[in-house]
């Protein structure tokens, strides 16, 4: 009886850790250094959710690198450059379909490579 109650309970432990892993491993630190497009994603909630995304992404030819922020429902986008040093950009309407492909809606989009003026891009 004690052996059953002690293994249920280090069961339940491993898979209090693994969640616990897995938020860690998609928080904030997951941040690129230098992000060239923040996209603020409505429902990007859970780690699942931005294992999915981040996977779409990254078969895309354009996209170098993706980060997520599931505290603030933020994707950070690493655009690949050309060999003579210009970004290659995905059109704002393709980066809408494919998080519409993935489940999810964009609420806005910021593009980073213009500093000035800082804002955000309504879709």
């Amino acid at each position: 009886m004690k052996k059953n109650v002690t293994t249920r309970i280090i069961v339940i432990l491993g898979i209090l850790l693994g969640i616990g892993l897995a938020f860690s491993a998609f928080s904030a630190t997951n941040k690129l250094i230098a992000p060239d497009a923040e996209v603020k994603v409505l429902g990007l909630v859970c780690p699942s959710c931005a294992i999915g995304l981040k996977n779409a992404f990254k078969k895309h030819r354009s996209v170098d690198n993706v980060a997520i922020d599931i505290k603030k429902q933020i994707m950070f986008l690493d655009f690949s450059k050309s060999k003579d040093g210009k970004t290659t950009w995905i059109p704002n309407p393709k980066i809408i379909q494919m998080v519409k492909d993935s489940g999810y809606e964009v609420h806005s989009i910021k593009l980073l490579h213009n500093k000035k003026p800082n804002r955000y891009n309504k879709p």
